[in-house]
């Protein structure tokens, strides 16, 4: 950014340099050609001196100088329309100079948000230049200060600093597919942890040893859907949940849904639609297993 600043400083300079260069050049020409036509018409002058007849020694002195008065006259108001025109231009071409001071300012900056765009646009194209980030880095840096160096501190750091990154490649074109399967991912999983919360909440005594291995990937997927002109979710069952666990999330969601305060915040279960296609984890409890809480 520093780099883009200081060449447009340098390319301002240039073109006010050559703006006045240019002013220059008009004022010298215009000189040049106003001292040519006074030179001239100081000559032809000399040639009409009243001392010197026109037309010989014979002709009468008295008629050389009204000739030379007219032809003076005549001389000089060709030489002031030429000036006029001259002034004219001179105008115009000085019109068009202050215009273009006036929008250098607007096409420099044009210029500099140009040259940012394609900065950002390259470094998004790669993700391992997106970690060089001035701001991000500024903030992982201060976060780790701030927080201090503790295994903790630095794991929320680097947690941080990686979502922000990975959301930010997320925005390139090319990736809008995989960036709203990621987002359609995060919130079914936003949504299984609610349920499983919720459900943990109005758990019986002879129960609790059965959900103890409960985790968020044994609860159903609630897809926004529409049923019979109806807005709601439509629950998809993991394909890998045991019979028994499957019984027992159906009793605690009966409880739930008897609780008014449940249904008036929570949107409606319109009906269970096919199973997920979710696999299920590669590492699991023992427990789990034991218990045939997944059916593998």
């Amino acid at each position: 950014m520093g780099m883009t600043t200081h060449t447009a400083v340098l390319a301002r300079r240039a073109y006010k340099q050559t703006c006045f260069y240019s002013c220059t050049q008009t004022f010298s020409s215009i000189s040049c050609v106003f001292a040519t036509l006074l030179f001239r018409n100081l000559q032809w002058l000399d040639r009409v001196s009243p001392s010197t007849p026109l037309h010989g020694r014979d002709q009468p002195l008295s008629a050389s100088p009204q000739i030379g008065e007219k032809k003076l006259l005549n001389a000089i108001s060709g030489l002031s329309r030429q000036l006029t025109q001259f002034a004219a231009d001179v105008n115009e071409q000085f019109t068009l100079v202050n215009s273009r001071l006036l929008s250098i300012e607007d096409r420099l900056a044009a210029m500099e948000s140009i040259t940012v765009w394609k900065i950002l646009t390259l470094r998004r194209e790669d993700g391992c230049t997106i970690l060089k980030l001035r701001k991000q880095y500024a903030v992982f840096t201060t976060l780790r200060q701030i927080v201090g160096a503790t295994n903790r501190s630095k794991a929320a750091c680097k947690t941080y600093y990686e979502t922000v990154c990975r959301s930010f490649r997320y925005k390139h074109p090319d990736l809008a597919s995989q960036a709203e399967a990621v987002k359609r991912s995060a919130r079914s999983r936003a949504r299984r942890k609610r349920l499983l919360e919720a459900r943990q909440s109005v758990l019986a005594e002879d129960e609790v040893g059965l959900w103890k291995c409960a985790t968020i990937d044994l609860m159903s997927d609630e897809e926004d859907g529409i049923v019979g002109g109806v807005s709601g979710w439509i629950v998809q069952p993991p394909s890998f949940r045991s019979q028994e666990l499957t019984e027992l999330c159906a009793t605690l969601q009966s409880r739930l849904e008897a609780i008014p305060k449940y249904r008036a915040t929570h949107h409606r279960r319109l009906q269970n639609g096919l199973n997920s296609d979710r696999m299920p984890l590669v590492t699991y409890s023992s427990e789990a297993e034991n218990r045939d809480f997944m059916v593998l």
